[in-house]
C-alpha cells in the first residue's frame, strides 16, 4: 500500500498537483521521517505558490493553496505556520479592499449615467491613485475614456503607475514615470518621460485599432526642461507610419493639437489597421516631457 501511495504521490507531483500527492503521501507511513521530509518540501513549495500567486492577484487561488497547507500544518514550523497565518490576513485585507474599490466603480459609473461627469471623473482619479488590480484600472480608464469632453476620446490619462508600466514602452534609452501632484491642473496624475537625444521613442499601446471615424489627436504637455524642444508623432504599423511634428516652446501646460489630414505619410500606413503609437524627439538634448490626456476627436464633433 505504501508503495502505490508513494508512486501515486510522485505520479501527481509531476502534474503539478501538489494537495492530491499531499494527500497520498499521507496514506504511505507519514511518521516516516523520509515522508515526512517530503511533505515539507512539498508544502513549502505550495506555500511560495501562494505567495506567488498573491503577488499577481490571484487571491482566491492563493486562498485555497494555503488552506491546502494548513491542513497539514503539524509538518510545518512555528515560523511557517506563522508566515501562513500572516499570508491569510494580508488576502483578506485585499478582498476588502477590493470590494471597496469596485464599489467605487459602480459609484464613479452611477455619476456618470447621471449626466454628472465631473463628478464622476473625480470619484474615478482619486480611486486610481493608489490601484494596483489590472482588472479594476482597466474598468476605471474604461470609465474615464467614455466620459464626453470637447477635445474628444481619451486614450491615455497616466493617472496611476500601474497605467504607465502597461501601456508606455521606452526604447533607445528614454524613460518614463507616472508623477502625481495635487496642484496639477488636469487632477489625476501625468507621464514624465526623459528622451536622452534626438530619436529616442516611447510607444504607447493599446491605441485604437482603427482611426478612420477620427480627425484629430491632441495632447497636454509641457517642458521641464529647456526653451523650447521638438517631437515627432508617429502613427501606423512596423513599416509606414502617418508622422508630424509636434514642438513645445514653454515650460507651461497647453493643449497641442493635430488634425490627422495634416499627417504625412511615410510608406504606405492605414488609417483602419494601426498598430503602432509613438513619440520620438527631435532634439540632440536630453529633452523632459511632461505628458498627460492623449485625446481622440472623433469627426462626428
Amino acid at each position: 500500500m505504501t508503495d502505490d501511495a508513494l508512486r501515486e504521490a510522485d505520479r501527481y507531483f509531476a502534474q503539478g498537483d501538489y494537495v492530491r500527492a499531499l494527500d497520498e503521501l499521507g496514506k504511505a507511513a507519514p511518521s516516516d521521517p523520509e515522508i515526512a521530509q517530503r511533505i515539507h518540501t512539498a508544502l513549502e513549495r505550495m506555500k511560495l505558490i501562494a505567495a506567488r500567486e498573491f503577488a499577481v492577484g490571484r487571491w482566491s487561488v492563493a486562498e485555497g493553496i494555503v488552506d491546502a497547507v494548513q491542513e497539514h500544518e503539524r509538518f510545518l514550523t512555528p515560523a511557517e505556520r506563522a508566515e501562513c497565518r500572516r499570508l491569510v490576513e494580508e488576502i483578506g485585507r485585499c478582498r476588502d479592499r477590493g470590494k471597496h474599490l469596485h464599489g467605487i466603480v459602480q459609484a464613479a459609473a452611477a455619476l456618470a449615467a447621471g449626466h454628472q461627469f465631473a463628478q464622476s471623473r473625480e470619484v474615478a482619479l482619486q480611486a486610481m491613485r493608489d490601484c494596483s488590480d489590472p482588472h479594476l484600472i482597466a474598468r476605471f480608464r474604461k470609465l474615464l475614456g467614455a466620459l464626453p469632453h470637447p477635445l474628444g476620446r481619451l486614450l491615455y490619462g497616466f493617472d496611476s503607475a500601474l497605467e504607465v508600466d502597461q501601456f508606455l514602452r521606452c526604447r533607445s534609452g528614454s524613460t518614463a514615470e507616472m508623477v502625481l501632484d495635487e496642484s496639477h491642473a488636469m487632477g489625476g496624475g501625468f507621464a514624465r518621460i526623459c528622451f536622452p537625444a534626438k530619436g529616442s521613442t516611447v510607444m504607447l499601446l493599446d491605441a485604437p485599432p482603427d482611426w478612420t471615424d477620427y480627425k484629430e489627436i491632441g495632447f497636454y504637455g509641457r517642458l521641464a526642461s529647456g526653451p523650447r524642444a521638438g517631437f515627432q508623432i508617429a502613427i501606423g504599423d512596423l513599416q509606414s507610419s502617418w508622422t508630424c511634428e509636434m514642438k513645445i516652446l514653454d515650460p507651461y501646460w497647453n493643449s497641442s493639437r493635430f488634425p490627422l489630414d495634416r499627417f504625412e505619410k511615410q510608406g504606405a500606413p492605414d488609417w483602419a489597421a494601426v498598430t503602432c503609437f509613438g513619440i520620438s524627439s527631435l532634439s540632440d538634448e536630453p529633452v523632459e516631457l511632461w505628458l498627460d490626456e492623449v485625446r481622440l476627436k472623433p469627426k462626428a464633433w
